[in-house]
């Protein structure tokens, strides 16, 4: 299995169905991992979800921290401030 294997779109709802207590809408990558396996209907490993985490953050989809540290993560397009973890492309 790779990234490509899970849609973009399917992997960015999980991280919206997570609800979340944090003021700027993070969601961790416990809870996120948990509602992607549900959507896909079969277990995603650690390495993979992380991978697809740090792409869709490379192509300005995801916010938050992807190296494994934390995993707080939310969509770009709900990002409270830009000059944390969502910076606008070719800014």
């Amino acid at each position: 299995m790779q990234c490509k294997d899970i849609p973009d779109d399917v992997f960015l709802a999980a991280v919206r169905a997570v609800p979340t207590s944090s003021p700027v809408g993070w969601r961790t990558r416990w809870d996120v991992h948990g509602k992607l396996e549900d959507a896909l209907g079969f277990e995603v490993p650690e390495k993979l979800l992380m991978a697809k985490a740090r792409k869709l953050e490379s192509r300005g989809l995801l916010g938050g921290c992807t190296c494994g540290c934390r995993g707080d993560w939310h969509p770009s397009d709900e990002c409270a401030d830009r000059t944390i973890c969502c910076p606008v492309a070719g800014a």
